[in-house]
């Protein structure tokens, strides 16, 4: 659980519930969340997020910057500290809006902002949706969808907001989001030459506030005639609140209506520094950017690698378990040992089409990115599993079809030449006749491996890693089709082979190599391929195995606590022989896995005095 505590006017921050306290209209409100009673779900269902409080003071470092950045050396005036505190709330409520989206709307995925309020209907809500896909746009800021208050600068106003079109609830972009997805939003300095936000692609903003400022000469501010913002007062139109700095001609009012198209704001000097009756400018503001959603926010949740990389439940698993479900679809049946080819490294575009057709295998291709569409490798199998996800793959849930729709990029796989579609020289007790692969860790080098699925992880920019650092902002990245940009060390060496015959030796990966997480599809005796997270480290099933086994005491189960309470270590041991398929076949017909299952059942909780309970615990001893 996280919760936070703000007091708006004294600026007390420390942990606990959310506390809004604003002077509105003349007299002091408090609004105050709870996190009991029927608020407990809702906050259980966003445990694994940051603690925002720590954010907010960052949100408040950053507009101190941002503001001493616009502002020339003429002035020695401060920003009022109520319009940095307004906007500063905003930025972190955006955020945690952006960082919870999945747990406040189930199937759906991460990263994603509120429309702005658009006056189309009550206050302060979020419009339902927001001009085109992809398209940038600008309204006030729904605090109400924020559960805020309705923030206001010091002159009163409340605040606006623009939000990156490929950033926006609805219409979603249909292309990637994660943390590589480029904003659509540059903020220029006060000289209209430097940038807050934008000097280069990557950083770009994603989201800006505004606090207008006070009304000025041109604008108008009286009370829209249909559905009018009561609370706030005024109307919906921008021109209204947001200005134009002459030098430049920038307009923070207008957001580009294009698909893709940049968009340009500025905090440019105020007028009321300047001395030039002419211009008349007095916005302030503050940005988001993809390194504020993703690395400062999103990353930090405890649970977030574990929607990504988790050996049992994560992404990479389920591709994972797809590819072992595929080879159990083709001729031969379960146990057989073919896998699909590759798809190019280069897939051209990166957005995903709908149907992953750009990400599909290619004949005789070895090593490249994980395919998403297997016709060709299907054809030559007899296969009837055509598409590596939900399409045609069991036990995928709507989340892990958003995951694999946005993070498809991150994905990589090489086969061996001994498991290749068309290889029909299987020895049943030594598949590898030709190549297979080698996968090292720290224990040393394990051989034999059918093939490895491996999921890149935040570029490295010590390495100069750039994944979408071009001027065209959508999404035709040339970036992305350079593996140094993704794979570090002989990852990245090897993914580019693709022997087209058999070389002798095997290709070799590496598991502490950069920061890839690898995963091993392998042969096992009796069983055929199966997926191994570890790439068989060496005695993980046998110590697990024997280590849970070693909780019986007599007739005593020692993993039980309480009355039917359950040990963290024996979860953890019996989560491992999960994860790494631990193979025990004890009497041919009882798996490790099975027996750990058994041995923490509630019936083996209470002791050994059953058949059951007692093969269980045989069993694990047997792991292997």
């Amino acid at each position: 659980m996280y919760e936070i505590r703000d007091r708006t006017r004294s600026g007390i921050l420390c942990c606990g519930w959310v506390h809004y306290r604003r002077q509105a209209a003349g007299s002091m409100s408090t609004r105050t969340m709870s996190t009991s009673g029927a608020d407990r779900p809702t906050l259980r269902r966003q445990a694994g997020a940051i603690g925002l409080v720590l954010m907010v003071m960052i949100g408040l470092l950053i507009g101190l910057v941002v503001f001493g950045y616009a502002r020339t050396v003429r002035s020695n005036r401060m920003i009022d500290p109520l319009t940095i505190l307004a906007l500063s709330q905003a930025r972190e409520a955006l955020l945690g809006y952006a960082i919870t989206y999945r747990d406040t709307h189930p199937g759906e995925g991460f990263g994603y902002f509120p429309c702005p309020d658009m006056g189309s209907g009550i206050e302060g809500q979020a419009a339902t949706a927001c001009g085109g896909t992809d398209v940038t746009v600008i309204g006030r800021l729904p605090w109400k969808t924020l559960d805020l208050a309705p923030l206001r600068d010091a002159s009163g106003e409340c605040l606006w907001y623009a939000i990156s079109g490929n950033y926006k609830n609805n219409p979603k972009t249909d292309d990637l989001i994660n943390p590589d997805t480029n904003g659509l939003i540059e903020v220029m300095a006060a000289d209209a030459a430097g940038f807050i936000a934008g000097a280069t692609p990557t950083q770009r903003a994603v989201a800006v506030v505004f606090a207008p400022g006070a009304i000025l000469g041109g604008q108008g501010r009286t009370l829209a005639a249909t559905n009018s913002p009561t609370i706030c007062g005024g109307n919906y139109d921008p021109a209204n609140y947001l200005d134009t700095d002459i030098a430049s001609g920038i307009n923070n009012a207008i957001a580009n209506i294009g698909p893709y198209k940049l968009t340009r704001f500025i905090a440019a000097t105020h007028s009321d520094l300047t001395g030039a009756g002419s211009d008349a400018f007095n916005d302030q503001l503050m940005t988001i950017s993809p390194l504020d959603v993703w690395e400062r926010h999103l990353q930090r949740r405890s649970d977030f690698e574990t929607h990504l990389t988790d050996p049992l439940v994560g992404l990479l698993r389920k591709t994972a378990d797809c590819l072992n479900e595929y080879a159990d679809n083709a001729f031969g049946g379960a146990g057989s040992q073919h896998l699909p080819w590759a798809a190019p490294i280069d897939v051209g575009t990166f957005k995903f089409g709908g149907d992953g057709t750009q990400y599909s295998d290619t004949a005789n291709l070895l090593s490249g990115r994980l395919p998403r569409s297997v016709p060709l490798s299907a054809f030559v199998t007899g296969n009837n599993i055509y598409a590596l996800d939900a399409l045609d793959c069991s036990g995928w849930s709507d989340e892990d079809k958003v995951l694999w729709d946005k993070w498809q990029d991150h994905l990589f796989y090489a086969v061996a030449r001994a498991h290749r579609p068309d290889e029909d020289k299987f020895s049943p007790g030594s598949p590898c006749d030709e190549e297979c692969i080698d996968v090292e860790d720290s224990q040393g080098i394990k051989t034999d491996m059918a093939a490895v699925v491996i999921f890149s992880g935040n570029r490295l920019t010590d390495r100069n890693q750039v994944r979408n650092n071009i001027a065209d902002p959508a999404y035709q990245s040339t970036d992305k089709a350079n593996p140094s940009n993704y794979l570090e060390g002989i990852n990245h060496d090897t993914i580019l082979r693709n022997p087209t015959s058999d070389p002798g030796w095997n290709r070799l990966f590496s598991k502490i190599a950069g920061n890839d997480t690898i995963m091993c599809l392998r042969f096992q005796p009796g069983k055929g391929l199966i997926v191994d997270p570890t790439c068989r480290a060496s005695g993980r099933c046998t110590t697990d195995g024997t280590a849970l086994a070693g909780y019986r005491v007599g007739a005593a189960n020692n993993c039980r606590v309480g009355a039917s309470g359950i040990a963290a270590a024996c979860v953890e041991k019996a989560r491992n022989i999960d994860i790494n398929n631990c193979p025990g076949n004890f009497n041919n017909t009882y798996s490790c896995e099975r027996a750990a299952r058994d041995f923490l059942s509630n019936e083996c909780l209470q002791g050994f005095g059953t058949s059951k309970c007692q093969l269980a615990h045989t069993a694990l001893t047997k792991c292997q």
